[in-house]
């Protein structure tokens, strides 16, 4: 619930917070307490349309009120002003309304079934074996091309590295 004080520093004084947050689908609640002779003000909102069908409302304000504006269920986290308007225009208080994101539901928490536990060292060893074997290809690869100086096994040692960085970064992803 959000507070609104009138003449409480003066006739026609107007306090409001600096800004309130709402949830899409709840309702603002402005409490608006008047701590002097009674009063019209009015309450407008030009850039509301997307978030609330409220755009202006004038009330008659003798000791302490209630009026509820609702946010739409399908707003989009945003911010709009509403304006508090008394003394025929003389005095202006504005506050912000921030549209907060609705909270995803946190999702219940699901039992897994234990399993016995397989040694990870041994998965580990066996998915790295293609990748051994082509570095080991291209490091004879590169070697005979030292030794040899064919320009084809220099190519082929590049290719079996090439094709191991490829395997690797592929299952990195998985």
């Amino acid at each position: 619930m959000t507070e609104i004080h009138l003449n409480r520093r003066g006739i026609n004084a107007i306090e409001v917070p600096a800004e309130v947050e709402v949830m899409p689908g709840s309702d603002l609640v402005l409490r608006i307490v008047n701590h002097g002779s009674p009063l019209h003000i009015t309450l407008a909102s030009p850039n509301s349309s997307a978030f609330t069908g409220f755009f202006h409302e004038n009330l008659y304000v003798s000791g302490s009120e209630e009026f509820v504006i609702p946010i739409r269920e399908n707003a989009y986290p945003g911010t709009f002003n509403i304006e508090v308007i008394a003394g025929y225009g003389a005095k202006r208080a504005e506050f912000r309304v921030v549209v907060r994101e609705r909270a995803a539901p946190e999702p219940e928490p699901v039992e897994v079934p234990v399993t016995p536990a397989v040694p990870a060292t041994s998965m580990r060893w066996r998915s790295s074996a293609p990748l051994l074997l082509l570095a080991a290809a291209a490091l004879v690869l590169y070697g005979l091309w030292l030794v040899y100086r064919v320009d084809l096994l220099n190519a082929a040692a590049f290719v079996a590295l090439l094709l191991g960085v490829i395997l690797a970064w592929l299952r990195q992803r998985s």
